[in-house]
């Protein structure tokens, strides 16, 4: 059976609405006019499985969604020490890593965990300087120890939170809220949302359950081949020094 979104609507699907793929969704699990399935459900279910697909591309290729925080129009870098600790960005979803930038010179920082709060931050036993600057990441703060005494920008790279779709708003398409996810996999998102309208109906969904399967597959291969470019080896050995001589990245073909 062809992608309904091309062949079932007759549109390409970087401009398919949340009213088009409300249909789809009806369509695909034949329940066209059927009011046992509300449009309010279907949004949630099309919204669940926009966030199921977010998942899979975040385990699966972490830098997917990568974002800093410089690039939310809600949260800036932060100025150490002043922002100390610093509120998180409102679509924080997961942190990839964070960079500290000083005198014109950037640090990539470690993380330190919730067990070791206190035994970096004890005086005596390592010392504030910029090297040894650590962060944890702990409710909707971002907490830097020890407590830095010289001025910096530090730079949250992170995972935003899945995006979802406001009933409300059913000219949205998956490309204006989540670009990333636009390019081919809005038949998953279908898919999974007309799965779940017949879990509710307690209908048979192992032909469905099949179909998804394929679009994972093809998603996971697509996802993973996005950069065909050939890559610098990088070699990063400034984490954890206390040296600005062994602060460096070492680019090699």
């Amino acid at each position: 059976m062809p992608p309904l979104f091309l062949w079932g609507i007759g549109m390409p699907n970087n401009t398919l609405t949340l009213a088009n793929l409300i249909t789809a969704v009806r369509r695909r699990a034949d329940m066209v006019g059927s009011t046992f399935v509300s449009d309010a459900e279907v949004v949630d279910y099309i919204n669940v499985a926009m966030a199921e697909l977010h998942d899979i591309l975040v385990t699966k290729f972490e830098d997917y969604y990568v974002k800093d925080s410089s690039e939310s129009p809600k949260s800036g870098d932060y100025n150490l020490p002043a922002d100390n600790p610093g509120t998180l960005p409102t679509d924080f979803y997961k942190a990839l890593g964070v960079d500290l930038t000083v005198g014109g010179v950037t640090y990539r920082l470690k993380p330190y965990s919730f067990q070791e709060r206190t035994t970096y931050n004890s005086p005596g036993i390592i010392a504030a300087t910029i090297t040894n600057t650590m962060y944890h990441i702990q409710g909707d703060k971002i907490k830097f120890i020890p407590d830095p005494t010289v001025s910096g920008t530090a730079k949250l790279h992170y995972v935003p939170e899945a995006a979802r779709f406001d009933a409300s708003s059913t000219s949205d398409t998956i490309r204006s809220i989540a670009p990333q996810v636009a390019s081919g996999y809005d038949e998953y998102v279908v898919i999974d949302a007309a799965i779940k309208c017949l879990q509710k109906e307690e209908s048979d969904v192992q032909v469905l359950l099949v179909q998804k399967q394929q679009q994972l597959q093809r998603i996971e291969q697509a996802a993973g081949k996005r950069d065909a470019g050939e890559s610098y080896a990088i070699t990063d050995v400034s984490v954890g020094t206390t040296s600005y001589l062994d602060d460096y990245i070492r680019l090699v073909r």
